[in-house]
C-alpha cells in the first residue's frame, strides 16, 4: 500500500515535484528540504513568513510570553491584548476598536457577521448581501470561503452562498482582459442596483489581489469604491490579511489610496509572522459603539482569539519592523529590483508582469500552454535554488519582508533567466 503508516490527510494531486517538499528546518529567508537542498523561499510561505525563519527575537518573545501567561479567556482582559489593540489601531491612522481569531478566514468571517449584525441592529434586517470580486481570495471556511472568487485557491465543489455575489475584478488572467478604473466602477453600479442597496451589508475587497493573479488594480479604484459605498450606505471590509504588515511599502495596502478610512479592514498571516495563529478585524469607532448598546453585543467566544502569547509575537514583529525600517526596505526592493522584473514583457509567451512592494506576478499567454510555460519556469527556479509560486498561468512571488538587497536580486536574476531559458527552448520546439 502506497504510504503505509503515514496518518496525515493527503489527496491533493501536486502539480510539480517542488509542490510537496519534505522540509526539515528554515532560517533567514531559506528553507532545507529532505534531500538537503537549501531554496529561497520566494513565497513567504503563505504569504506569511514575513521576518523570517528561526527569528530568535520572535522565539524569544514567545517563550517569555508563555512564562507569564500561557493562556487568558477571550472575556478576559490582558495586557498583551490590550496593547496590541492599541498599536495596531495606530498603524491604522487611530479610531479602530480590535477584535481577534485565530485565522485570516476567520477574522474574514468576523468581519462579514459585524457588517450584517450591524445592519440589524439599525433596523435594516434585509443587509446581508457581501459583494466581493471574482479574483479575490478571503479564506476556505464559512462565509469567507463563499466571498472568494470561484476557484481561486478552492476545489470547484466548494460551496456557495446567494448572500455573496461576485463582480468583476481589474484583470482575468485566464483571458488577459483587463478593466479600466471607468469600467469596474459601471460594473459594480449595475450590481448594486440589479442588487437593491437596501439588501447589501458591505463590500469586501483586497487592495491587491495576490492568491487570484496578483491583481493590481487601477489607481484611484479604493477611493472610488470608499465613495461608492458612502453613497448607497455600504460598509467597505478592506481585507488585509495577506497585503498588510508592510508587504505593500506601506503598513496597510489601502494606506495607499489618498484619504481612505476602511470601515473594517482584517488581518492576518504577517502579524505574527506566522510564529502564532492570530488575526484580526479593525472596526471603526462608529460601528463598535452599535454594539455597546445594551442588547447588541457580539456575544461570540473564539476560544483562541486575542491569545495573549500570538499578541505578544505581534508586538515584537511590530517592534522589530520599525526598528528595522522593513517597510520602507520593502518599498526600496520593489524600485531597485523587483521593478526590473518589467524588462521580461519583451518575452513573446509573457502576457504581463506587475507588482507592489514584494507582490509580483508574471501571467503567461492562454490557460492551457501559459501554465505549462510557469510549470516549466517554477521548476527552473526550483532547480537554481529558488521556490515560487505558481497557479494556472501565472508566477507569483512575495519574498520575506527581512531579505537582503542581495537575495532580492538572485531572486530577479534567477527568475528572469528562468523566463529568457524557458521562451528560447519553445523557440525552438517552434523551429523544428
Amino acid at each position: 500500500m502506497k504510504d503505509a503508516g503515514r496518518a496525515d490527510w493527503d489527496d491533493e494531486v501536486p502539480i510539480s515535484d517542488h509542490d510537496r517538499l519534505d522540509v526539515v528546518s528554515g532560517a533567514g529567508c531559506w528553507i532545507v528540504d529532505g534531500e538537503q537542498r537549501r531554496l529561497f523561499d520566494a513565497g513567504s510561505g503563505h504569504s506569511c513568513v514575513n521576518l523570517g525563519y528561526a527569528n530568535e527575537a520572535l522565539i524569544e518573545a514567545a517563550a517569555r510570553s508563555y512564562r507569564r501567561l500561557a493562556y487568558c479567556s477571550p472575556e478576559h482582559r490582558c495586557r498583551p491584548v490590550l496593547d496590541l489593540s492599541a498599536r495596531l489601531s495606530q498603524l491604522l491612522g487611530g479610531g479602530y476598536r480590535l477584535r481577534y481569531a485565530a485565522t485570516g478566514g476567520g477574522a474574514n468571517e468576523l468581519a462579514i457577521e459585524i457588517a450584517r449584525r450591524f445592519w440589524l441592529h439599525h433596523g435594516r434586517p434585509g443587509k446581508r448581501l457581501i459583494l466581493a470580486l471574482d479574483r479575490g481570495y478571503h479564506g476556505s471556511t464559512g462565509s469567507a470561503s463563499f466571498a472568494s472568487g470561484p476557484g481561486v485557491l478552492q476545489s470547484p465543489l466548494v460551496d456557495r452562498s446567494p448572500e455573496v455575489q461576485h463582480v468583476a475584478a481589474a484583470r482575468n488572467p485566464a483571458d488577459g482582459t483587463a478593466r479600466s478604473l471607468a469600467a469596474l466602477q459601471d460594473g459594480l453600479e449595475a450590481r448594486i442596483a440589479v442588487a437593491g442597496p437596501d439588501r447589501i451589508a458591505a463590500v469586501l475587497v483586497e487592495p491587491v489581489a495576490f492568491a487570484g493573479g496578483v491583481i493590481v488594480p487601477p489607481a484611484g479604484f479604493l477611493e472610488m469604491l470608499a465613495g461608492l459605498c458612502r453613497r448607497h450606505a455600504i460598509l467597505l471590509i478592506v481585507d488585509e490579511v495577506i497585503t498588510g504588515f508592510g508587504r505593500s511599502g506601506r503598513w496597510f495596502a489601502f494606506q495607499h489610496a489618498e484619504g481612505v478610512r476602511p470601515d473594517i479592514v482584517t488581518m492576518g498571516k504577517g502579524i505574527t509572522s506566522a510564529y502564532f495563529p492570530l488575526s484580526a478585524a479593525a472596526v471603526s469607532e462608529p460601528i463598535h459603539e452599535t454594539f455597546r448598546t445594551p442588547g447588541n453585543a457580539m456575544s461570540k467566544v473564539i476560544t483562541m482569539a486575542g491569545h495573549p502569547v500570538g499578541c505578544d509575537v505581534a508586538l515584537e514583529v511590530i517592534a522589530i519592523m520599525e526598528r528595522d525600517g522593513l517597510v520602507e526596505r520593502v518599498a526600496r526592493n520593489a524600485e531597485r529590483h523587483l521593478s526590473k522584473l518589467a524588462a521580461l514583457r519583451d518575452v513573446p509567451a509573457l502576457r504581463d508582469v506587475r507588482g507592489l512592494g514584494h507582490m509580483w506576478g508574471l501571467e503567461f499567454t492562454g490557460p492551457g500552454d501559459g501554465a505549462a510555460a510557469a510549470r516549466a519556469i517554477a521548476e527552473r527556479c526550483f532547480a537554481a535554488g529558488v521556490l515560487v509560486l505558481h497557479a494556472d498561468n501565472v508566477i507569483r512571488i512575495n519574498p520575506p519582508l527581512v531579505a537582503t538587497e542581495g537575495e532580492i536580486a538572485f531572486l530577479v536574476e534567477t527568475l528572469s533567466a528562468a523566463v529568457r531559458a524557458e521562451a528560447g527552448v519553445r523557440r525552438g520546439a517552434a523551429r523544428t
